[in-house]
């Protein structure tokens, strides 16, 4: 039986403000009663469907573009090298900020590319399990695109500063990621203990 493993290819946004960082109950955990605050962002789309087949991978969902899929072990190595060429995929934040921030959270009316700027950080990639619905348990290597975002329209960025706890985002210490820490937020109607997740974004992976 072939060696295959799980990837998953993500962007991941860095947004920062006086030292305090944007951080949203993740939507898939959220629904099964699992409240973890991470960065907004998800999963990158693939356009060259071409490629594929060269690494024998086979999308999670085929009938989207997301970037999560299977491809036996030894084909990772080629995959990375097209991952970090940024051809035939997503290069960029924007359809995942507007998808999180309007259309799920509501946190904005609406968010036009002229309302944010941003800048690719760093590539991180890392293995561990998932707590993804329907590929629980999976282990799985991640691919995590950091991009640096800021907020040219000053009324987006208030409106992201005074957000409701209800809403699900909540700004946090940089010290409070890297220490993985719990805090109370109350949502879904009732106070719930909440682990915050996100070291991705705080400093660029250490290259072997």
């Amino acid at each position: 039986m072939t060696d295959r493993i799980r990837v998953s290819c993500a962007s991941l946004c860095r947004i920062e403000h006086e030292g305090w960082f944007l951080l949203l109950l993740n939507a898939d955990r959220r629904r099964r009663g699992l409240y973890v605050l991470s960065p907004v962002g998800g999963a990158l789309s693939i356009t060259a469907y071409d490629r594929l087949a060269s690494f024998a991978a086979i999308l999670e969902t085929p009938q989207n573009d997301d970037l999560r899929l299977t491809l036996p072990r030894a084909k990772l190595p080629d995959f990375r090298e097209w991952f970090y060429s940024g051809q035939g995929r997503e290069r960029s934040p924007f359809r995942e900020l507007r998808e999180e921030l309007v259309d799920e959270t509501k946190l904005l009316p609406a968010l036009a590319p002229e309302d944010v700027s941003w800048d690719h950080l760093w590539t991180a990639e890392e293995e561990a399990v998932t707590a993804r619905g329907g590929q629980l348990g999976t282990f799985t290597h991640y691919f995590l695109e950091v991009f640096g975002v800021r907020f040219t329209n000053d009324a987006v960025l208030s409106a992201l500063l005074a957000a409701p706890p209800e809403s699900g985002a909540r700004w946090v210490t940089r010290e409070q990621i890297e220490e993985g820490a719990r805090i109370s937020l109350t949502v879904d109607g009732a106070e719930r203990s909440v682990r915050v997740h996100g070291r991705a974004i705080l400093r660029p992976p250490e290259r072997s």
